[in-house]
């Protein structure tokens, strides 16, 4: 009988079905454990997906409508705000000779005001640089009618503008009521 040497590989181990099956289980074990690591985390890598995904659209919309990386809301800290014009706007309320009125409005800050019993034509002046103004203007006076209106001028030119001109019924008992608004004077 002929002894034959067992043939060993390249990295000088011997060559046999044992060592064989150790490198395939190796194998499917490194697989088993690359698929119980994505079973496990596959949450995580979706929404890292998802994260990645969105931050590059955003930063392509960001280069689509001309907003640069160094400015913050799309204008530069050096911009400068032009002033608008100043704008002047006239409240006024008249009624019957001789009749006294209260009236309720807005300043040029939106906050209340009052003036109480004043005699009619009554007359008051607000100015502002701001675009538009929410005008509102109520009034009751002790006679048989009662009107009011605002008169804007914007300061552009153009005059003077009569905005929401009101009236009350003609000859009301007592105590006409009266009120006016625009929502942007």
């Amino acid at each position: 009988m002929t002894m034959t040497e067992p043939r060993t590989d390249p990295s000088g181990r011997p060559d046999t079905a044992d060592s064989q099956g150790k490198a395939a289980t190796r194998q499917r074990d490194n697989g088993g454990r690359l698929r119980r690591l994505v079973s496990r985390f596959w949450l995580v890598l979706t929404v890292l997906a998802v994260v990645a995904v969105s931050a590059f659209v955003v930063h392509r919309l960001h280069n689509v409508f001309g907003v640069h990386s160094g400015s913050f809301g799309g204008g530069s800290s050096g911009d400068v705000i032009d002033q608008f014009n100043p704008k002047t706007i006239t409240l006024e309320v008249w009624g019957a000779p001789g009749s006294t009125a209260t009236i309720n409005y807005l300043d040029e800050n939106s906050h209340p005001q009052q003036a109480l019993n004043v005699p009619l034509p009554w007359k008051t002046q607000l100015k502002s640089t701001k675009p538009g103004i929410p005008a509102n203007l109520m009034a009751q006076g002790d006679g048989s009618w009662i009107a009011c209106r605002f008169v804007v001028n914007n300061n552009d030119g153009r005059g003077d503008v009569i905005k929401a001109p009101n009236r009350s019924p003609d000859n009301e008992t007592v105590n006409a009521f009266v009120y006016c608004l625009d929502k942007s004077a």
